[in-house]
């Protein structure tokens, strides 16, 4: 179906635009109308391959902010509020002009016919399919408030665990990033000075010592080309950065560390079992479930496993039977799910399996931040105390021979 941009204004006499899908501009402007707002312009939404300038500049907003979003909307369906009038109420209270825009085109999506669901499914960057299909299957049910508060509680579950990871590797990086500060500011500016007083003993100093000198003014001779090779550099990395995370190459450099392997397994527990718990909750068949959690899942080779156990759950197998063949999970993790299938409570079994593992992940992620941070600061510390030793050497071998 075409789609439309249009410009409108409310009943406050604030002008609004928008994209709105329709078959001619006269059904956008008699949807507008019919929405309570009184129609300015509507013409086709030029077709472009990508993302113009001025949206790659436009921020759009963060995951906390969808979070939230899906929290207040919550709590006002629970106070009886109905959909559009909710999505209306947060339009008001919402100060972010990006997060606003989304709120306005699911409003008119649904002045349109629309279920929620799939007005949700217009913005696949900011609500992915999992999110989506549960408040479609939470429309049918007629639970749409307790839906949303389970993925509202969910995502915040997950940005917690990613912001405590973020501020535990903001230290060692930090450091390394002084380190390499104090490294350039001393060969840059303070070994120069000691030039003058080597003339002449250059051949006498000790090797060790003399690299640092050398380095010096190797650094001071090219630091232009210096520069700008490192600026080369920061660029190849933000670019290797971005290809690493698209195609997992990071995790699977991660996952083959022996410190970070065991956190990225109770990772995936967590995911899987979490997931698969709020799903089953909600209404959602396994093997639906089973191709959404595919898509959620970071750990490589896991979305292959994952695939064969749908695979034998639609050949009419047991989801636990299904796991037991492969190695994707502990043998007591795949019991207890055949103890909650058993007993007709896959959810429940799921869930207490995730906030078992969420301990043992946090305790693991802790583990690795003890070894980790100490580490890094054992490495900067030899690279000043070398600084320094080779330093002081030089000048006391001078002065050694001085005297």
């Amino acid at each position: 179906m075409p789609a439309f941009e249009y410009q409108a204004l409310d009943a406050a006499g604030k002008l609004l635009s928008g994209t709105m899908e329709a078959e001619t501009r006269a059904e956008v402007m008699a949807q507008l109308d019919r929405s309570g707002w009184t129609p300015i312009a509507a013409k086709p939404k030029a077709v472009s391959a990508g993302r113009s300038w001025r949206d790659l500049l436009t921020p759009e907003p963060r995951p906390e902010d969808i979070t939230a979003m899906t929290l207040d909307l919550a709590m006002l369906l629970k106070g009886g509020v109905a959909l559009n009038e909710a999505l209306a109420i947060l339009i008001q209270m919402e100060g972010k002009g990006w997060l606003v825009a989304v709120l306005r085109e699911l409003n008119v999506a649904l002045s349109h016919g629309k279920s929620f669901s799939q007005a949700l499914g217009g913005h696949p960057r900011l609500f992915p399919p999992i999110y989506v299909k549960m408040v479609e299957v939470a429309e049918t049910a007629g639970r749409l408030e307790e839906a949303l508060t389970a993925l509202a509680a969910e995502r915040q579950r997950g940005e917690r665990l990613k912001k405590r990871f973020v501020s535990a590797i903001s230290y060692p990086l930090f450091l390394v990033g002084a380190a390499i500060a104090v490294l350039f500011f001393v060969l840059i500016y303070l070994i120069p000075k000691f030039e003058v007083a080597l003339q002449g003993f250059r051949e006498r100093i000790e090797p060790s010592a003399l690299v640092v000198f050398n380095m010096s003014a190797f650094l001071n001779r090219n630091l232009d080309a210096v520069v700008i090779g490192m600026a080369a550099l920061l660029g190849a990395a933000m670019v290797a950065n971005r290809l690493g995370r698209e195609r997992g190459l990071w995790l699977r450099l991660v996952a083959a560390l022996p410190l970070s392997r065991s956190v990225l397994a109770h990772e995936l527990t967590v995911t899987f079992c979490r997931t698969l718990a709020i799903l089953v909750r909600n209404g959602v068949d396994i093997s639906t479930a089973l191709r959404l959690i595919r898509g959620v899942v970071r750990l490589p080779g896991a979305a292959v496993e994952i695939d064969r156990v749908t695979a034998d759950v639609r050949q009419g197998k047991r989801l636990s039977e299904a796991l037991t063949r492969g190695k994707l999970f502990p043998r007591h993790v795949v019991q207890m799910l055949r103890v909650g299938e058993e007993a007709g409570d896959l959810a429940d079994s799921a869930g207490r399996v995730a906030v078992f593992y969420e301990a043992k992940l946090d305790t693991a992620l802790g583990r690795v931040i003890a070894v980790v941070g100490p580490a890094v600061m054992v490495v900067v510390s030899v690279l000043i105390a070398w600084l320094i030793i080779s330093v002081m050497t030089a000048l006391m071998s001078i002065n050694d021979m001085l005297m």
